[in-house]
């Protein structure tokens, strides 16, 4: 679907056939599915002749119904459940795994998600990368399993690809313009040419996108879940009679309030699993600070010193190919750069007690050679270097505000009453981990095509890794007559950390990827595949790691600041057919996937205080045993002309197989009380399923273009020329989710729903504009993704969804 790095061409690209539908008008030859191309191998193959499970949705697709972030994708896409949140706590997630990513309580900054995020040949290690609009998309391709002997960098269950569009040495101009509910509006811009005749050409892509979020503070007035964010993207493009060069410049930025995105819906009920019953959350806002809780309404807020998520990306690259006689030898250089600086707030219902943020800085160096053979050949191979250097900061700021003082200081005495005004309010306790990164690899992978129908593909890659990280605490307080003493005792009652240095730490790692995957071509209607692959990415930075220390202040230990290596074997088995004179498309594909030692974030548990109770304290470490399997559908069919079914699912089942430490939930956490068990410092969640992820689900679709003729001819001039209707509809659907740790006393599962986007609207056949009215997420449906019962010292919240119904229209017209 685009010109791969190792298959640079020696002239402008020829026209991208769409995977989904083909051009209204076009001969039923045209239509046909089977030409749809990937480039997960780094080589433009018919999806259908690759060997592995690979999912791609392409450039019409996206336009037509507005696929724009890595969100959309999932209704396209079998065992894809990206959760796009923020700047730093999203995560894609294939198979049910995203790996180290998407913690909101710390730590993950320093470790690689285990699916890779590939944009033009170049690997992004860093979520933050991923938060970006796509305005001129030329593919989105999955690769499910474990990734390694190609695409850049090791992951370990799989990787998202995303090629966008070259250049063209023919001048083209096309504006987009969206207006929709919330008072959104969205404006595209998409330029390209020539500068020198088929030796140089540009292409140049803007998007601006505002509008209102659809839940408001009832005293700031800020709009939650809101859009307000833009990007450009430059590229140059050069074509030679042996070299091509393509130079992609890029910069993204938003400044949105996507922080908040839970709300109480009651007071808590801490019924303790041993029985006992502890004080309301209202009970206790009451007793300490003399406030009621103001509202029971997850869709109203009443935050203070709430702002925005303040982010920006900045990225270069460079992809150089060479002719050297038959084969070809391709260099992709790349700079990378993320800045976040998020202002969260100090409290729901009018407090102000404590926010917890993270500023995050990542810079990322990568340089990628590999050489190539020619396709067509007994023989196809491809060898490379790959190299990455990573620089992350995670700089933890732990505020407190004017009410802290009186929620953390209830002692009776003199001296708790009269600090309990001064002491807390302004205080800030910092923690800043440091993460570096030098990676290098030599990888391999080829095919031998023993004969017409059976195929041998194998690959390899050995990564070797230096990793370095380090913590460094410190408060920034003060108080009139307050000895630092007293202050540092204040800050960690409060929930902060103190003063602290780990000193560097540095790790070595080797780590192997590999690949066997036979394939037998039964007749030119049935491709037969198997696969054994492992995966390995290294131990991980815990760019949140803090000291042990029990309540006399006595030191345990440090927890780890680089945990062990995430090792993952996966095995599948698939078919990839067509039927009905290439019309009727059935892929279909069972997978299992141990990983060892997984990586995730954990309790500490194996410390206690001086009553015996367990010192906790979150860190990111490893899970011993998790297991991914399942069955995955992709079909396509087009019964008439012009009319378009697809249909993809999954049964996929995520399970911890050993995880004996895993943490206890907060009704586990009783006080301890003389003469009465204590609470356990760990439950054993071996063979339990993972909280969040349903075992079913599926997305059906349907596309269908009616050639109108020249149904304006009155009108005139513009307007006189052929129209072709549009019609689409998609429906995705996920069965029940358990929401809560299987040991809780309080169970929530959210029940199965369904999302339905669809749109309506005309093109001009030579595609000089095309008028789009849309929806998405037409029947309003409101799910909950996650929930909490509160505590003594929380209410009862949900997580809800990032959007509800919207609805609007979409103008693209062609300038030239």
């Amino acid at each position: 679907m685009a010109c791969g790095g190792s298959a640079a061409a020696q002239t402008a690209p020829a026209p991208i056939p769409d995977p989904v539908v083909g051009r209204a008008g076009a001969a039923a030859a045209s239509a046909q599915v089977d030409d749809v191309t990937v480039t997960a191998r780094n080589r433009e193959e018919k999806a259908q002749d690759v060997p592995l499970p690979v999912s791609v949705v392409g450039p019409k697709a996206a336009e037509r119904e507005r696929l724009e972030r890595l969100s959309d994708f999932a209704e396209k896409v079998p065992n894809y459940r990206p959760n796009i949140s923020n700047p730093r706590t999203s995560g894609t997630a294939i198979r049910g795994v995203a790996g180290g990513t998407g913690a909101s309580s710390g730590g993950a900054d320093g470790s690689e998600a285990s699916v890779g995020y590939i944009v033009d040949d170049v690997f992004y290690t860093h979520v933050g990368f991923q938060w970006q609009d796509f305005v001129d998309l030329q593919s989105f391709e999955v690769a499910r399993g474990p990734q390694g002997t190609l695409l850049g960098k090791n992951t370990t269950v799989g990787a998202v690809v995303i090629r966008t569009q070259l250049p063209a040495f023919t001048r083209s101009a096309t504006i987009e313009s969206s207006f929709a509910n919330y008072n959104r509006f969205i404006e595209k811009l998409n330029v390209t040419g020539p500068i020198i005749d088929d030796k140089l050409a540009y292409r140049v892509t803007f998007y601006l996108d505002k509008g209102d979020g659809w839940i408001r503070d009832a005293v700031t007035g800020a709009s939650y879940l809101n859009n307000d964010r833009w990007g450009v993207r430059g590229q140059l493009y050069y074509v030679g009679d042996e070299i091509t060069n393509r130079l992609i410049f890029d910069r993204s930025t938003s400044h949105e309030y996507n922080n908040s995105g839970s709300g109480v819906i009651g007071d808590s009920v801490p019924l303790f699993a041993n029985g006992t019953l502890g004080a309301s959350y209202a009970t206790t806002l009451a007793n300490r600070l003399g406030k009621p809780i103001l509202t029971y309404d997850p869709y109203t807020r009443f935050q203070t010193r709430v702002g925005t998520l303040d982010q920006r990306t900045i990225g270069v690259s460079d992809t150089f190919t060479w002719s050297l006689g038959e084969n070809t030898l391709t260099s992709i250089s790349a700079w990378r750069e993320f800045r976040l600086h998020p202002r969260n707030s100090l409290g729901e219902q009018l407090n102000e007690i404590t926010s917890n943020a993270y500023d995050v800085s990542v810079d990322q160096f990568s340089q990628e050679i590999r050489l190539t053979s020619p396709k067509e050949q007994t023989f196809e191979w491809q060898t490379g270097l790959y190299s990455l250097y990573e620089r992350v900061w995670s700089l933890n700021h732990f505020d407190f505000g004017s009410d802290a003082g009186r929620w953390f200081n209830s002692g009776s005495s003199a001296t708790a009453i009269a600090q309990r005004n001064s002491l807390l309010n302004g205080f800030k306790s910092h923690r800043d981990g440091k993460a570096t990164t030098f990676s290098v690899a030599a990888f391999g992978q080829g095919t031998y095509h023993i004969d017409e129908q059976w195929a041998l593909t194998f690959g390899l890659r050995d990564t070797y890794e230096i990793r370095e990280g380090s913590v460094f605490a410190w408060d920034e307080a003060w108080g009139v007559g307050l000895n630092p003493a007293v202050v540092d005792a204040a800050i960690r009652g409060g929930g902060g950390v103190g003063f602290y240095d780990t000193g560097a730490v540095t790790k070595y790692f080797n780590s192997l990827s590999g690949l066997f995957n036979p394939s037998y071509r039964y007749n030119e209607n049935v491709l037969v595949y198997g696969s054994v692959a492992r995966g390995e990415k290294s131990g991980a930075t815990n760019t949140d790691a803090q000291p042990i220390l029990d309540d006399k202040g006595n030191f345990k230990q440090f927890q780890p600041v680089i945990t062990k290596p995430e090792v993952s074997w996966d095995y599948e088995f698939g078919v990839k057919t067509n039927w009905l004179d290439n019309k009727l498309i059935v892929n279909a594909n069972v997978y299992w996937n141990d990983i060892f030692n997984y990586q995730a974030q954990l309790v500490n548990t194996d410390y206690r205080d001086s009553t015996g109770q367990v010192l906790r304290r979150n860190y990111l470490g490893n899970i011993g045993h998790v297991r991914l399997r399942g069955i995955e559908l992709d079909a396509r069919w087009s019964p008439v002309e012009r009319l378009w079914l697809t249909l993809n699912g999954a049964y996929a089942e995520a399970r911890y197989i050993n995880f004996d430490k895993s943490p206890p939930p907060a009704d586990w956490l009783w006080p301890t009380v003389a003469g009465q068990p204590a609470a356990p410092a760990s439950l054993n969640r071996d063979n339990s399923r993972f909280e969040n992820f349903p075992l079913w689900s599926f997305n059906a679709g349907a596309n269908y273009e009616l050639p109108l003729g020249n149904l304006f001819a009155d009108v005139g001039g513009w307007a006189n020329r052929p129209v072709t209707g549009i019609l689409y509809a998609n429906l995705s659907w996920r069965d029940k989710q358990r929401l809560t740790n299987p040991y809780s006393v309080f169970q929530y599962w959210q029940p199965a729903y369904a999302l339905v986007n669809a749109g309506a609207g005309l093109r001009a056949d030579d595609e000089s504009w095309q008028l789009m009215f849309w929806t998405k997420n037409l029947f309003d449906q409101r799910y909950v993704t996650a929930w909490s019962p509160g505590s003594v010292t929380s209410a009862a919240t949900v997580t809800l969804q990032a959007q509800p119904r919207t609805f609007g229209g979409t103008l693209t017209v062609k300038l030239y």
